[in-house]
């Protein structure tokens, strides 16, 4: 009779050696096929993912200590996604900065809403300890910059922050850079959710809206 491991480890050819990095790899994707499949989170166990990849649910440990771990691995990787796809709608916006700022913001709301599931883990509350590192008073601390100091997430803030900082040495608004930019990440955010949430609304053009927020938010001429 068959063992409960041999029932639920699908055959899977052995990594070769040097290959480990690979697996690690695999067990992302495998994590976030299973999010994609299911719609949520929750579906993501040791077990589940071991299947999904087709090894023993032992050999994770190699590569991560525990659920959480594969979790932060797998919203490191949807922010870097995230990040890659704002940053070719800026190299394909041309150089004038609010263009370029309205490509950027547009690009992340049709990330969103194209990926509603990856977007989702992104800030799920379980993420609340994990993106930030704190500061004084338990808040989050800020860089000499003054912009905030995030574990997971950073790049694409700061690519937001640019983009505004960039409009205000045009010479095209003179807002505080980051409560510009925490403005504009706030309603990216809220429409992402509330147009995932409310399919059927009969929400305005998208490129119109997001242009429409950008030019408000960062009172943009």
């Amino acid at each position: 009779m068959a063992t409960d491991q041999e029932l639920e480890t699908p055959h899977r050819r052995r990594n070769a050696r040097g290959e480990g990095a690979r697996l690690a790899e695999e067990i992302v994707e495998g994590a976030l096929a299973l999010i994609e499949q299911t719609g949520t989170e929750e579906s993501v166990t040791l077990r589940a993912v071991a299947r999904q990849v087709g090894i023993a649910a032992p050999s994770i440990y190699a590569h991560f200590a525990d659920r959480r771990a594969i979790m932060l691995a797998v919203v490191g990787q949807v922010f870097d996604e995230l990040s890659r796809t704002v940053a070719a709608a800026l190299d394909q916006a041309g150089a004038d900065p609010v263009e370029r700022l309205v490509a950027g913001c547009g690009a992340y709301v049709a990330f969103g809403l194209a990926h509603p599931s990856r977007y989702g883990v992104l800030f799920a509350p379980e993420r609340r300890d994990d993106l930030c590192e704190g500061g004084e008073g338990g808040g989050v601390e800020l860089d000499g910059r003054g912009r905030p100091v995030l574990e997971l997430g950073g790049e694409a803030f700061d690519l937001l922050a640019d983009g505004v900082e960039a409009c205000v040495a045009a010479g095209r608004t003179s807002v505080d850079v980051f409560g510009a930019a925490t403005l504009l990440w706030s309603a990216m955010h809220g429409t992402v959710t509330l147009q995932s949430a409310l399919p059927g609304f009969p929400f305005p053009d998208q490129d119109h809206l997001v242009r429409s927020m950008v030019l408000r938010l960062a009172q943009l001429a």
